[in-house]
This record gives C-alpha cells, sequence and structure tokens, in this order.
C-alpha cells in the first residue's frame, strides 16, 4: 500500500486540451500552478510538464505558454496543419501529443516515485500499466464527466477534477481604484503598463 512521503519524487504531465476542455465544462478559468501544488501534496515535484498544439494565429496562447515556461513547466507543443479536402474546403487537424507525453512520462519514470497525469483520456490506459509494472506510483486527475472508466480502475489514485474546483479556479484581480482627478498626476514609470498574466487561457 502506497503511503505518501515529503520525499517522494513526483512529475506532472498535463494534456492541455483535455484539461482546458474540462476547466470549460466547470465554467472556470484554471490556475495550473495551483493545480501542480495541490496534487503535489507536499512531495517533491521534480517536473510539471504542459501538452498543446498550437498554430500560428495562436498569439494569445504563445503567450500563455511563454509565462507556464517561465514559471517552471515544460512545454510540449506540436503545430496544427491544415490540408485541403478533395472538395476543395478547408480542415484543420490538431496534432495529437499522446505519443510525446508517453514518451515523456517513461523517459523520467526510472527518477520518479509517483507519476501524476492529468487527462481522461483512455488511450492512456496502456501507459498507466506499463508505469505500475515497473513499480511507480500512478495517479489520475481528471473530470469525471470525460474520464475513461478504464483510465481510473488502471491508476493507484484518481482525483475528479471538479472536486478541486474552489481551489484551482483563476481568481479575476481586484478592480482598480478610481483615480482622483484633484491630485497630481503620477509620474509614469511604466509599472502601471505591466500586466500579470493569467496562469490560464482561453484557447
Amino acid at each position: 500500500m502506497y503511503t505518501p512521503n515529503p520525499n517522494d519524487r513526483v512529475a506532472i504531465f498535463i494534456d492541455g486540451e483535455n484539461i482546458h476542455y474540462s476547466a470549460k465544462h466547470l465554467n472556470m478559468r484554471l490556475d495550473y500552478l495551483k493545480l501542480c501544488r495541490l496534487l503535489a501534496a507536499g512531495r517533491r515535484l521534480v517536473r510539471s510538464y504542459f501538452y498543446t498544439a498550437v498554430s500560428n494565429q495562436s498569439e494569445g496562447k504563445i503567450d500563455f505558454i511563454n509565462f507556464l515556461k517561465l514559471n517552471g513547466f515544460t512545454v510540449v507543443t506540436k503545430e496544427i496543419k491544415s490540408f485541403n479536402e478533395s472538395e476543395g474546403g478547408a480542415r484543420s487537424v490538431r496534432g495529437s501529443l499522446d505519443m510525446e507525453l508517453a514518451i515523456g512520462v517513461l523517459e523520467l519514470v526510472p527518477h520518479l516515485d509517483t507519476v501524476i497525469l492529468c487527462t481522461g483520456d483512455g488511450d492512456f490506459r496502456g501507459l498507466v500499466d506499463a508505469v505500475a509494472r515497473r513499480g511507480v506510483h500512478v495517479e489520475i486527475c481528471a473530470l469525471r464527466e470525460m474520464t475513461s472508466t478504464d483510465l481510473i480502475a488502471s491508476a493507484d489514485k484518481y482525483t475528479d477534477l471538479a472536486a478541486l474546483k474552489d481551489d484551482i479556479f483563476l481568481a479575476a484581480p481586484p478592480p482598480r481604484e478610481p483615480r482622483n482627478e484633484e491630485l497630481p498626476p503620477v509620474a509614469d514609470d511604466g509599472i502601471d503598463a505591466f500586466k500579470i498574466q493569467d496562469t490560464s487561457f482561453d484557447f
């Protein structure tokens, strides 16, 4: 029986598209930094990975990806490619990152005590079984309505994303106080122009 230990080495692998749409289903914007801290639960968080598809038109998403990188995430991306169908219509295809995520997990497994997968995709059941055979504890975190029952059954622990909602939502910034027009203007030092980046993004 697995007993959590503060010295346990943990890595978190986030299926960006799956968790993003789960958060939308919950009608919330998700703070990924809070999510990782909560899932690590006091253990040694060795790495956090985020997998997502991007396109040339994803300027806002690129800002979000850069924010994650600056906050310790390893972000793995694949370009969304488009092609013309025989009828002449354009069709966009999202690049699947399942293989990249699986390879990332298996490469890091020898250095971990626990793998946490944030995805509900049942295609990862084989990966979970492979990791478990190597003696590594496996946890799944995803929205129950969007999670394969087989995936839940294969994991050592399952956490419903909905149960964490109150702890991982992205709080709105406090409203700015109106400026008193009778006061002299404040010198422009560039601070007011700085905007704190969200830790969530509406893809």
